[in-house]
Parts: C-alpha cells; structure tokens; sequence
C-alpha cells in the first residue's frame, strides 16, 4: 500500500512542475513573477501583483508565462483520489 501511495506521490508531483526551459527568456520571466504573485494572494495578505507591466503590456511572451505561472501556482495539488469510510 505504501509502494502504491508513494508512486502516486511522484507521478502527482511531476505533474505539478513545468519546465520553461524551452521557451522565450521574457516568457520564463513572467512565469516567475507570475507564480510568485500567486504565492504572495495564498499568504493571506493582499498586496500588489508582481509584474512588469510594460512588458506585460507590450510583450504577449511575457504576459502568456505571467497568466501561466499564476493559474499553475494558484492551483491546487492535485487529489489523492483516496476516500476515508466511516468505519
């Protein structure tokens, strides 16, 4: 049952990560800023988004990888599908 459980944790866990590797170094930027400014809305505290904005305006690489990097840090883990009985 562990083996099972800790396979499941491993596959759920890559799928949590992107590589950004491959794409533009102005789209890798605003994936960081993006998934750090949706760090600092899960802290609790409002504050001001992280982010260019010129180049958030300007630049669709920039503002695709910001918009990507948000909605994949704001996302929660994914589920377990492990259901608790009442027993």
């Amino acid at each position: 049952m562990q083996r099972i459980f800790s396979g499941a944790f491993v596959v759920g866990l890559a799928a949590c990560t992107t590589s950004t590797d491959d794409r533009s170094p102005t789209y890798q930027l605003g994936f960081g800023d993006g998934c750090t400014t949706a760090s600092t809305e899960t802290a609790g505290a409002p504050r001001e988004p992280r982010r260019n904005r010129a180049l958030y305006e300007s630049d669709p690489d920039y503002r695709s990888g910001w918009l990507s990097g948000r909605a994949q840090c704001l996302a929660p883990g994914p589920a377990s599908g492990f259901v608790r009985g009442n027993n």
